[in-house]
């Protein structure tokens, strides 16, 4: 993208500081490009620390119920061994498939 800069600055300094309307066209292009860019990123940003504060309180979540299960001597709580690796089993897929499907989709190379 500098190489357009540059060439647009070389036009306009070409033609004696005249702005055509070509050059006036070319210049838009790159300045919308530059601020959906710049828009780009900050919508990363934002939606980047989204998906870590649910993943993490899903994470939590999750681990509750585990000490829940681990501690149910004193809270009661009783879950049979298949509900609890298929708790873990599918949370930890969950987890890892959100991550990786949104990490993918807002930092393309």
């Amino acid at each position: 993208m500098s190489d357009e800069i540059s060439n647009l600055i070389n036009a306009v300094s070409s033609k004696g500081g005249k702005i055509t309307s070509d050059v006036d066209v070319k210049t838009n292009l790159v300045f919308q490009d530059i601020l959906d860019k710049q828009q780009n990123r900050g919508e990363r940003k934002q939606y980047a620390k989204r998906t870590f504060v649910f993943l993490s309180i899903f994470t939590f979540l999750v681990l509750s119920i585990v000490l829940l299960q681990g501690f149910n001597t004193k809270t009661g709580f009783v879950l049979s061994e298949a509900v609890l690796i298929t708790l873990i089993t599918t949370s930890l897929a969950s987890i890892v498939g959100i991550f990786l499907l949104v990490m993918q989709y807002l930092f393309k190379k």
